[in-house]
């Protein structure tokens, strides 16, 4: 009986490292996705901004206020990785760009607009 129960917890223990690791590497993956995009000038002071995601092709930008409200949407029929986004009719304030790739892996960053 002891062994059985030795054998149980083992089985319990190692099942649950694993877990741990699979989890880790998960999040990590995600690190590396949001390092690969590069979102500049940021803070935006005039009325471009440039989204570079060299890891992926963009599929969708979507921009929206810190209350919720989508701002801006824009699909691409043929993705890209690098795209110009005209802001000039954004007002002033901090904003998440969600973008979305050609895999389903949406990558979430923030942005600022303090235009003079």
């Amino acid at each position: 009986m002891k062994y059985i129960i030795l054998f149980l917890f083992t089985l319990f223990v190692a099942s649950a490292s694993f877990a741990q690791d699979t989890g880790f590497s998960s999040f990590q993956n995600e690190e590396e996705a949001k390092n690969e995009v590069k979102i500049y000038p940021n803070p935006c002071k005039n009325d471009k901004v440039t989204i570079d995601y060299s890891l992926n092709e963009i599929s969708e930008i979507r921009l929206t206020n810190i209350t919720g409200k989508q701002v801006y949407l824009k699909e691409y029929k043929v993705p890209v990785s690098k795209i110009q986004l005209q802001v000039n009719d954004i007002p002033n304030g901090i904003y998440l760009i969600q973008i979305l790739t050609t895999d389903n892996k949406r990558t979430i960053k923030k942005l600022m607009i303090s235009r003079n």
